[in-house]
């Protein structure tokens, strides 16, 4: 090795690759190749005169700068969040003010106006005074003047201060998250126990703020949900990293221009930690005191957050009392019922049935925004966050239009929905990911349900699933789809102490018992899911049609039970409870008039967030139809889209609702109109015209009129007993002809001949 091998010991670059360099721009450069850049530069602004040239890319600098300054505080459009389902306000940079301590009775801060701190900091003021101190704002004279905020401690030496000051320095030294305020430095200072923690500058309202500033003194749902699941990431952040944030509350969080901060991390602990933990009364979970901070404590304050974002909370003492309103207290929750169950389950007295994570609850979030959405703009978004399949099939699309087939081969037929057909049609939970079992069950998933039933019998044996809920659970799903009910309710008691707590128990626990036509079961554990879940779609769709089911038993699914009103109101999603059904949701009942409030209810409710779930259309407009709401009714129809495959049967459906009962001559010809606009070659076409026809002839002859009105033609036959008579009788002698049986055939041929008018011949 010779001595120039040791110039450049650590240098391993290959110094034939090109390397970062300036590159001089010219405005009048004309690319001419010839032109040697490097011998004469061209200078735009040289006027060959001997004095100093100036330099221009210092001007171009200088211009960039004053512009990025100058557009700091221009308006901008909001943004879009939560999948482009709200969009935040842009909110201006305002001038900042300065507090004057002289005007409160707390300490007087240590640092006045003008002070200098570690030779870099020069106190402006003092902006806030937080829990663990005042808060300054100051200039960082080394970085260009940037403002920057500083955050000691009270003066007292107190060593549990300290000890959290020291903590959040550790804290926020480790932390980089673009939703969490950035920590730029630590200094110690002599008047100052545990020194300073610079923190960035966030120059915007808290939320707390931005909430008075609304209309009411509260946000809109959309709005505060928006916000929320902004700031979320960061708690699912820190708790990720083994620690919970402890004050979450409008105050810490900012808002400036198009983004949210999470601000103030002095209460930053250890997940399980002890001793002195900070919080705010009114926000904090009740059991933090006897058991110390957790992801739960930490959802309770989320919870509490959201709830004094929207509603004006009760107060006792100064601070937000515990505990929500109820519907009955609160219009907002009776009008939107699954934010309030939301809330309630966010902010539960027990930690363990709160949500269990972060992202348990934004999960719920998104489905209750959906839904409210929906229900208040009329807006409908796809469901991107669900822990359920699409609706597998339909129930209760059919029976009304296949009533009719009766005209075809004479066999009665009934219009009431059946428990399995609800069950095949409802939504299925989908597979935990994260479960020990879940890959074995997404193996088996396109066996026979015996040979998959057999396979998670032998894995429950192994150590390896010993701690799968999805093993146990697709063995209940296996039963199920095998018809083997009864032993998937014997399943069901072994794992209740287990499981019990679980949604997807109680989801097979209430498709269960409906399978035993056992409603009252079924009812409780659909509630419970809807406790739990209450962003999903799937347990409200149960829940309405467990309520028809009822009804159907007691006899009562085609009686008016309610108040002309108050159906009205309940199927438009937009009224308040009404007095005689108070209380309606605080507890399960019996009684036919809330089951059929909460039928119009939740079918309305499902309908509304999500066309694609037929089947709470039609059941929306069974329901009132049996409050003879027909004209309700048939709006509710109109919704299915054009592109479904129940389209067709919707538009029969309506047709026969508008001529069911005892209906007028308006209802009869929108009816014929309908029919009209629809293909003659459809099968049932002509079962439903004579449907039609029947009901005019019927009217007339109810009413006592030998013709209507109006002198225009029903399906180009006079809107007259005889003419109408004439047309069911052509109509009927068709419909023979396509009759299976010789026996059916004659029988229409006789029904026929009997409705015809007389002649000669």
């Amino acid at each position: 090795m010779t001595d120039t091998d040791h110039t450049q010991p650590h240098s391993t670059a290959d110094h034939t690759q090109p390397q970062t360099a300036a590159v001089p721009f010219n405005p009048f450069d004309d690319d001419d190749d010839t032109f040697n850049t490097a011998a004469a530069p061209f200078n735009p602004f040289d006027d060959d005169d001997d004095d100093p040239l100036p330099d221009p890319s210092a001007r171009s600098r200088t211009e960039a700068l004053n512009t990025f300054r100058s557009r700091r505080s221009t308006t901008r459009e909001g943004r879009s969040v939560a999948n482009g389902m709200v969009r935040l306000p842009f909110v201006p940079i305002k001038e900042t003010r300065l507090m004057d301590p002289a005007t409160t009775n707390l300490e007087p801060p240590l640092l006045k106006e003008g002070d200098i701190v570690a030779n870099q900091y020069k106190i402006l003021g003092v902006v806030a005074h937080g829990g663990m101190g005042w808060i300054y704002l100051a200039q960082d004279q080394n970085v260009s003047g940037r403002v920057v905020v500083l955050k000691g401690l009270i003066g007292s030496g107190n060593p549990h201060d300290i000890g959290a000051a020291i903590a959040e320095r550790e804290f926020l030294a480790d932390i980089t998250h673009p939703v969490i305020v950035k920590a730029y430095n630590f200094i110690d200072d002599p008047r100052v126990a545990a020194g300073f923690i610079v923190m960035e500058y966030v120059p915007g309202p808290s939320l707390r703020k931005r909430r008075q500033e609304q209309p009411g003194g509260v946000f809109a749902i959309d709005i505060a949900i928006g916000y929320i699941l902004e700031t979320l990431p960061a708690l699912e952040y820190l708790h990720a990293r083994g620690v919970v944030y402890n004050d979450f509350k409008p105050d810490n969080i900012i808002v400036t221009e198009d983004q949210v901060k999470l601000i103030d991390l002095g209460a930053v602990t250890g997940i399980g930690a002890f001793g002195y933990i900070f919080g705010t009364k009114g926000f904090q979970a009740p059991e933090v005191a006897t058991e110390g901070p957790s992801v739960a404590s930490d959802i309770y304050t989320v919870g509490r957050t959201l709830a004094a974002m929207t509603i004006n909370m009760p107060k006792k003492d100064g601070a937000y009392a515990p505990g929500l309103p109820g519907p009955d207290e609160e219009p907002l929750f009776a009008q939107y019922l699954s934010y309030y169950r939301l809330l309630r389950r966010a902010t539960d007295p027990d930690p363990k049935q709160r949500f269990s994570t972060v992202q348990e609850l934004t999960t719920q979030l998104y489905g209750v925004l959906r839904e409210y959405l929906a229900v208040h703009d009329g807006r409908q978004f796809p469901a991107q966050h669900s822990l359920f399949s699409p609706q597998r099939s339909t129930f209760g699309t059919k029976h009304i239009v296949f009533k009719t087939d009766q005209l075809i081969d004479g066999i009665e037929r009934s219009v009431r929905i059946t428990p399995p057909e609800v069950v095949a049609a409802l939504h299925v939970p989908l597979l935990d990911r994260s479960d020990p079992g879940a890959a074995m069950i997404a193996g088996s998933s396109y066996t026979e349900p015996s040979e998959a039933l057999e396979t998670m019998r032998e894995a429950m044996a192994r150590e390896k699933f010993a701690q799968s809920k999805e093993i146990p659970l697709g063995i209940i799903r296996s039963l199920l789809d095998l018809g083997f009910t009864t032993e998937s309710k014997d399943w069901l008691k072994k794992l209740e102490s287990s499981l019990g707590d679980d949604w997807r128990y109680q989801w097979y626990s209430g498709i269960t018992s409906l399978l035993l036509d056992d409603f009252l079961p079924a009812q409780d554990a659909f509630n419970k899911v809807f406790n739990i879940l209450p962003g999903e779609a799937a347990p409200k769709l149960a829940r309405a049609a467990v309520c028809e089911l009822i009804l159907q038993s007691k006899g009562m699914d085609n009686k008016p039970l309610l108040q002309p009103a108050t159906a009205i109101e309940v199927a438009s999603l937009k009224g308040e409870i009404v007095n005689e059904l108070a209380g309606l949701w605080t507890h399960l009942t019996q009684d036919p008039a809330v089951l059929r409030y909460k039928a119009i209810y939740l079918y309305s409710l499902v309908w509304a967030t999500n066309p694609a779930t037929v089947s709470s259309g039609f059941g929306l407009a069974r329901q009132l139809m049996a409050e003879r709401q027909v004209d309700v009714a048939v709006q509710a129809l109109d919704k299915v889209p054009a592109s479904s495959m129940h389209r067709r049967m919707a538009e029969l459906t309506s047709v026969l609702y508008l001529v069911s009962d005892v209906p007028n001559e308006q209802r009869i010809r929108r009816a014929a109109r309908r029919l009209e606009e629809i293909p003659t070659n459809e099968p049932r076409f002509l079962q439903v015209q004579i449907a039609v026809l029947n009901a005019a002839l019927h009217w007339l002859r109810l009413e006592g009129l030998e013709a209507s009105a109006s002198r225009n033609d029903l399906f180009d036959y006079p809107f007259t007993q005889l003419g109408l008579r004439r047309g069911l009788e052509r109509a009927l002698r068709l419909q023979a002809r396509s009759a299976p049986t010789a026996a059916h055939r004659y029988q229409l041929v006789d029904t026929s001949n009997k409705i015809r008018p007389r002649t000669w011949f």
